[in-house]
């Protein structure tokens, strides 16, 4: 009886393989895929022959792909084609051919020549056949269906196509833009982003899922293991999101529980939102309130402590909820409460060793919510958690301790196996809920399906932009087209020369004063607003400071005001540009003026006058601005390019610099509040100077004040540095 070498154990239907009796051939494994991918690229070959209206090419494609042996292919490729039914038949008894038929375990698995990928991997994911040929319409039409996924909601689109056609036919275009938002996503291959996402019905019950654009049974039809009859769990529409779910919910054990190797605790996410914010905060005021630790004056005096809080704009101001007892709170006012408020507030109401205590839980959600965590910070959070829960059981009675502060002590785990909190607690879902709702997004979309057709959108506009800048070589189209994107880096657009925005310079330059930073190094594209108001002149008062500043930066004493420009070409023009904002990698950073205090409270570095302390100083910005400046050449700075590049010119200097102008609290010598890591400044400033115009680069984060009296009636101002947001 005939057997099948073991290598030789994979059909193969491709053309060169299927030419016998059986229609496939017994092939190795690499050699199946090889074929299997060279049959992808000639029927992709023949699909663009099509297109393009090519008959040589599509002849040729139709010619390599029915050769038995196909141009090009290496030995390996004939051995292994050869290798059919009727010659393994024979195998046994002819074993002189095993030399020609047969390839040794190594050969197979090693040194099999691969098909070069480049070629699938190069093709455009966005090519359509609808897309103009003129560069300028590619152009226009790439920016109005990026900006539109931005920007505006779909009755704007329509407005927005409308005048773009407009002014295409007033200046004698021919080219139009598709009347419609899903017709210019087609044209621009915008929709082939999310084409592939399906809505499924799932069965409460067992569990079975069903394709919603299917015809979807009236009750389910899933015949459980070992049952008599089927499932028959009733599936119904609801009338708010649209979506088909089923009437009935119950929990049954589910077949995964059967799976030895799946470990159900260790692949279950604790939501912190609800772990954190919703249960133990609550749980322990209600305690405080029943050992009667905080009274009704308490109470009132905290809320009007609470009043004179300034909070940053990503927190919740508690205007009146401390005053009523904590009434109905919700996750982001317990999160407040938690982080912001809880540490200045419970200092002189709480009993010692319960607001010690208290304080490890919130130097532990202080790390636990940040977006970016080493696991260095993950292991301290854990250790502040066990502290917490072994003192809750000495300070108070059993019964305080459930299951949801145990749960506590799981995070760490779920941390490691799933990465930062913001990835999966459910603050994302309630505000993605929210944003909605106010654009009044159609109902008949399920909330899940356009959750993610948003976030592929996203995810994928890089490769849009790369796929235009590559076919059209269009640069000049660059610094508006990564407006419109979240991040942006360049695939293969090599005459755009730039400095890279480094996240971890980026770091260094906010937690290290004794790194250079100018105020011109690289920052995210996203970093900017859209809009940029009309420039302007800077205040004499605070020119003075700006010019100091370059002189200190660049260690150029030569460097003369503006008024003296006919005198020498090295001035520092007093000409500015504000921004309303700055947001550098998520986190917010605004001047007074835009929105109150809120986001307008930092903390940077500065090394101390002694130079061997590095103290961190609170201000208030007051605006944020740009400044273009280029220093003068010098010997000092021509040498090192002229050493180490053949053609300096390839280097170029990044005339743009990012300011904020900070004025800078006057600082306390009081450690009095370090435990729960308050600080204590005075509310008066202290007088400007050229470290007032710091680079945005170097700000550290932002903290929310409260003010405070002492018992000598001494106003000062408490600082509550607040963790740093940072989106990687």
């Amino acid at each position: 009886m005939s057997t099948i070498p073991e290598l030789y154990n994979k059909k193969c239907h491709c053309a060169g393989c299927s030419q016998n009796d059986l229609g496939y051939s017994f092939v190795a494994r690499r050699t199946a895929q090889r074929h299997n991918k060279r049959a992808r690229l000639n029927a992709i070959r023949c699909e663009r022959a099509i297109l393009t209206h090519q008959p040589g090419a599509l002849e040729e494609s139709y010619t390599q792909t029915n050769s038995p042996v196909w141009e090009g292919a290496s030995m390996s490729d004939t051995e292994d084609v050869s290798v059919t039914n009727d010659a393994i038949s024979n195998g046994d008894n002819d074993d002189s051919g095993s030399n020609s038929n047969e390839i040794s375990e190594d050969e197979s698995e090693d040194d099999v020549i691969e098909l070069d990928d480049n070629e699938l991997n190069s093709e455009d994911p966005f090519a359509t056949p609808d897309m103009p040929q003129n560069p300028v319409h590619r152009f226009i039409a790439t920016f109005v269906v990026m900006f539109a996924s931005r920007y505006v909601v779909d009755k704007g689109t329509v407005v927005l196509i409308e005048f773009i056609n407009k002014l295409l036919t007033i200046y004698e275009q021919d080219f139009q833009l598709p009347l419609s938002l899903p017709g210019l996503q087609r044209m621009t291959g915008f929709s082939a982003m999310t084409k592939g996402i399906k809505k499924f019905v799932v069965c409460q019950d067992c569990h079975k899922v069903y394709e919603e654009s299917a015809s979807v049974p009236s009750h389910c039809d899933f015949v459980k293991l070992g049952a008599r009859s089927s499932c028959n769990c009733q599936l119904t529409k609801t009338s708010a999101s649209g979506a088909l779910v089923a009437k009935r919910s119950y929990l049954y054990q589910s077949v995964l529980h059967r799976l030895g190797y799946l470990d159900l605790v260790r692949g279950t996410i604790i939501d912190p939102m609800h772990n954190l914010f919703l249960g133990t905060p609550k749980r322990l005021m209600d305690r405080w309130i029943k050992d009667e630790d905080i009274q009704d004056g308490d109470f009132a005096a905290m809320q009007k402590t609470a009043e004179t809080m300034i909070v940053p704009g990503g927190y919740t101001s508690l205007n009146s909820k401390i005053g009523k007892q904590f009434s109905y709170m919700k996750a982001d006012e317990w999160k407040s409460w938690v982080l912001v408020y809880s540490p200045v507030l419970l200092k002189d109401v709480l009993a010692k060793d319960r607001f010690e205590n208290w304080i490890n839980f919130v130097d532990a959600c202080r790390l636990l919510i940040k977006p970016t965590i080493t696991f260095d910070e993950v292991n301290t959070a854990h250790q502040f958690l066990q502290t917490f829960c072994t003192r809750c059981d000495e300070l108070y009675n059993a019964e305080i301790l459930i299951c949801n502060m145990h749960l506590h002590l799981h995070l760490r785990d779920t941390i490691r196996d799933f990465g930062p909190v913001y990835g999966y607690w459910l603050f994302g879902f309630e505000r993605f809920n929210g944003l909605l709702k106010n654009l009044k997004t159609n109902r008949k979309i399920g909330f899940e399906e356009t959750f993610m057709k948003k976030f592929i959108e996203d995810v994928h506009k890089d490769d849009l932009v790369n796929s235009f800048l590559q076919s059209t070589h269009q640069t000049s189209a660059f610094p508006l087209l990564t407006k419109l994107t979240s991040s942006f880096t360049p695939a293969t657009i090599p005459s755009i020369r730039q400095r890279t925005f480094r996240i971890q310079s980026f770091v260094e330059a906010s937690e290290d004063p004794n790194v250079l930073v100018k105020g011109n190094e690289p920052l995210p594209p996203s970093a900017f607003p859209l809009s940029l108001k009309s420039a302007t002149t800077m205040s004499d008062i605070h020119y003075v400071h700006l010019l100091q500043y370059y002189k200190v930066a660049y260690n150029n004493e030569q460097l003369v005001h503006f008024q003296q420009a006919s005198e020498s070409p090295y001035f520092v023009d007093n000409t500015i540009t504000l921004l309303k904002y700055i947001n550098i990698l998520g986190q917010v950073y605004k001047g007074k003026g835009e929105s109150g205090s809120r986001g307008s409270l930092v903390q940077a570095k500065f090394i101390g006058s002694t130079g061997e302390h590095i103290i961190a100083y609170t201000g208030q910005i007051q605006y944020i601005f740009t400044h273009s400046f280029t220093p003068p050449p010098t010997s000092s700075s021509l040498t090192p390019l002229l050493r180490t590049h053949r053609r300096p010119t390839q280097l170029l200097h990044n005339s743009q610099h990012t300011f904020a102008f900070i004025k800078w609290y006057t600082p306390e010598n009081d450690k009095s509040r370090e435990y729960e890591h308050v600080e204590t400044c005075f509310p008066t400033f202290s007088p400007d100077d050229f470290q007032c115009v710091l680079p945005v680069h170097r700000i550290m984060l932002e903290v929310a004040t409260a003010e405070h009296t002492t018992r000598r009636k001494v106003k000062k101002m408490l600082v509550i540095p607040l963790p740093k947001k940072q989106y990687i």
